[in-house]
């Protein structure tokens, strides 16, 4: 995954680690209470009890908090995006189901997070925005071969595996970006199965594997639930 190299003066890369940390998660508290550009470093400084000259010996600009704070929340499902790649002798529907799950489930996990995330970036100086916007194509692009993969198998029927893996990388963050309007209506569960059957329907999924699928997985749960009770 592509990465902007953030400038430190220290040359000890596990206590830059370490203080980079500590920095974004006192700044993401204050980027989700205030914004980007209500959060002074000063307001940083005090939160991460690094003192404000000191901070500088690890970030050379505020930009840089706020791009780390974009890799801070991608890390927590990047790992998925990897799963994907390494699943090439795995059903592209099982995967793709599995996939879209698991991402909406670490976007319910941090509604608020992904929101600043997406509202602040327009903040993100040129280089910052471009290796965030690299990264977001390069999860694109993980899709597109997945779904190119399911049309390969039969397991998906869409023309347009390109502009299906970007609809598809959208919907997956839309809780965060409009959760407002699904709280009331739906529950979390209801939510991704809803989100689910839309995007297979949406990428005109073989019904005769799907419906194979879901009973296959319901069976699962059954099993499962009279084993724990």
């Amino acid at each position: 995954m592509a990465r902007k190299k953030i400038i430190a003066k220290i040359a000890n890369k596990e206590l830059v680690e370490a203080k980079h940390k500590q920095i974004i998660e006192a700044a993401s508290e204050l980027f989700l209470k205030k914004g980007f550009h209500k959060a002074s470093m000063r307001d940083i400084a005090r939160e991460s009890n690094i003192d404000l000259s000191y901070l500088y010996q690890y970030i050379t600009t505020k930009d840089d908090i706020l791009y780390l704070f974009y890799e801070y929340v991608s890390s927590k499902y990047e790992h998925i995006y990897e799963m994907i790649q390494s699943s090439e002798d795995e059903d592209a529907l099982v995967v793709m189901q599995k996939a879209v799950f698991t991402i909406v489930e670490a976007i319910h996990e941090l509604q608020r997070e992904v929101k600043t995330m997406y509202t602040e970036s327009r903040h993100l100086a040129k280089d910052s925005l471009q290796s965030v916007l690299e990264r977001e194509s390069e999860f694109v692009k993980i899709f597109e071969t997945l779904i190119r993969r399911g049309i390969q198998s039969g397991s998906f029927r869409v023309e347009d595996p390109v502009m299906a893996a970007n609809i598809v990388q959208f919907l997956l963050v839309i809780e965060g970006l409009r959760g407002w309007n699904f709280r009331d209506r739906y529950c979390f569960e209801d939510f991704a199965q809803t989100l689910i059957e839309f995007i297979m329907h949406g990428l005109r999924v073989d019904e005769e594997k799907w419906r194979k699928l879901k009973s296959e997985a319901h069976s699962l749960r059954k099993k499962s639930t009279s084993v724990t009770g």
